[in-house]
């Protein structure tokens, strides 16, 4: 049996992520694609506009055979502990044999040699960022220029480490090598729009990018259907008819009450955030008008969109930052206690038995059943969790009183 893995946050579930995992198990031979999928967070420091549950069913009928969720306090990580996450679980798992991943590069050698260079040499990479950082730049520049400092062969590859995919699959290989993990990277060529684009495509056979249809989607989420694989279009109207999806600016009065509660004792205690971001937030409070607005508020050279909005996401979520984060990269321990499985393909058993055969964390069908046998650190890393599922299923009762989502409840999705 050979399974090859894909990490993916499917914010929502599109053609381009259905091409992905057809293309996956036809280049590596794989009999099953296993996902390890955010929940209801995502890495841009926003709610998912779909639960993770109809994100979970979209992608087992798009052609996923399984879906694990990746906890939130590596889903709403920088790319670095986003990476260490997701790839650490699929490890604990111990039965992937590949890594499939899109990137903007589309050859997966220059992959595995930079992220050996990385490692070697990450802790003068840092400092050197550090220090470009307090001469004013920004840290996507400072990054690129303290890699073209310590690794000269970079210049041939421009974007391997600016683009955003290409950012992705680095990490992941780094963390591979860093674990010393059996499972082998692939990476195919990203199809379609660029990741940012915001506009939707003329012509329908293109791929769209997840930032297209979610803009759409909002607006007017009709005119993006044809992007969305055809055995899930009905999934994703449904979900958008009745209202149950959800935007930054759904969150806007959470986390405005969060940070008036906090806010004279400051923020700096919270996952990326600094002393003096604490100090930016607490001086610009009272201009607080919605969840979008305060981060373009706060935004500035220094400072981007997304690490704003992670920021305001942990504050929210009273995620802070975990000790084995301050460890060099190589010695970190990623506290990973159970895999929880959000759903499965009926034809998949034989590859859910292997999970529980070789697994070194136990698979947790049931998230009720998990909480009476943790302990410890255990407990209180699936509290959290918990805490963060809650949080966004009131979110939705808030917006759609009709939305029932009840994390200790909820089973695991099946489709045939």
């Amino acid at each position: 049996m050979k399974t090859a893995a894909v990490i993916a946050e499917y914010n929502p579930f599109h053609s381009g992520h259905g091409y992905h995992i057809e293309k996956t198990k036809k280049e590596t031979g794989a009999d099953y694609v296993l996902v390890v999928m955010s929940g209801h967070f995502v890495q841009r420091g926003a709610p998912a506009l779909l639960d993770k549950y109809t994100r979970t069913r979209a992608a087992l009928l798009g052609g996923a055979d399984a879906v694990i969720e990746l906890p939130a306090l590596y889903a709403t990580s920088s790319a670095e502990y986003f990476a260490q996450g997701a790839v650490t679980l699929l490890h604990k798992l111990g039965v992937v044999d590949f890594l499939s991943f899109g990137s903007e590069e589309g050859a997966t050698s220059p992959f595995i040699e930079t992220a050996a260079a990385l490692l070697s040499c990450g802790d003068s990479i840092r400092n050197t960022i550090q220090e470009l950082l307090k001469e004013g730049l920004s840290y996507p520049a400072a990054k690129e220029k303290a890699a073209a400092k310590h690794l000269p062969f970079i210049k041939d590859r421009p974007k391997l480490l600016t683009a955003p995919n290409n950012i992705l699959g680095l990490e992941y290989c780094k963390a591979l090598l860093a674990l010393d993990s059996k499972i082998t990277p692939f990476t195919m060529k990203r199809k379609g729009q660029d990741f940012k684009d915001s506009s939707i495509p003329s012509a329908p056979e293109t791929f769209a990018s997840a930032t297209a249809i979610r803009n759409g989607a909002v607006s007017c989420f009709r005119q993006i259907l044809p992007f969305i694989p055809r055995e899930s279009r009905e999934l994703f109207s449904s979900a958008m008819e009745s209202g149950c999806f959800l935007t930054e600016d759904d969150l806007s009065l959470m986390l405005h009450h969060q940070l008036l509660t906090h806010s004279q004792s400051g923020f700096s205690m919270y996952l990326d955030c600094t002393p003096d971001l604490s100090a930016k937030i607490c001086k610009n409070l009272p201009a607080y008008t919605g969840f979008s607005d305060f981060c373009s508020l706060l935004k500035s050279k220094d400072l981007t969109y997304a690490r704003i909005s992670r920021t305001l996401l942990h504050i929210l979520l009273e995620i802070r930052p975990p000790a084995f984060y301050q460890e060099p990269y190589s010695q970190r321990e990623y506290h990973i206690p159970y895999g929880h499985l959000l759903g499965f393909r009926k034809s998949a058993g034989e590859l859910l038995s292997a999970i529980k055969k070789k697994s070194s964390i136990p698979l947790i069908t049931k998230m009720a059943d998990a909480k009476n046998t943790l302990t410890g650190q255990d407990l209180d890393f699936f509290n959290r969790e918990l805490f963060c599922a809650s949080l966004y299923e009131a979110a939705c009762r808030a917006k759609n009183k009709e939305t029932a989502l009840n994390e200790l409840k909820q089973s695991p999705v099946i489709v045939g």
